[in-house]
């Protein structure tokens, strides 16, 4: 079995409202990250047991394939020319949640 770990910000409220979502349809493993390095604030992280991590985009898709009733948008957003504009709009959106977790929350 995948002992993976999704790490997320449970002080962030549209992070800790999206995952609360995705909990209630999958099995995976949530780990809150909010007294971690900045690192794993800037985005959502999992991390494995072999110590290799996704970030980003790349862990959203992990997540969305194995959660039900998100399967088909992990395949829309793996297209090639989707995925990269994805990953351009959450760069500038995680961005954009970590200062206002670390300016206004912490």
């Amino acid at each position: 079995m995948n002992k993976s770990k999704i790490l997320y910000n449970k002080k962030c409220s549209i992070c800790s409202y999206e995952i609360e979502h995705y909990k209630k349809r999958s099995n995976l493993n949530y780990v809150d990250c909010s007294n971690m390095d900045d690192k794993y604030l800037k985005k959502l992280h999992v991390k494995f047991e072999d110590g290799s991590e996704l970030s980003g985009i790349e862990a959203f898709i992990f997540v969305w394939e194995r959660t039900n009733g998100y399967h088909w948008l992990a395949k829309l957003v793996s297209m090639p020319l989707i995925i990269n504009i994805a990953k351009f709009c959450y760069s500038i959106i995680a961005i954009l949640l970590f200062w206002r977790f670390k300016i206004f929350v912490k």
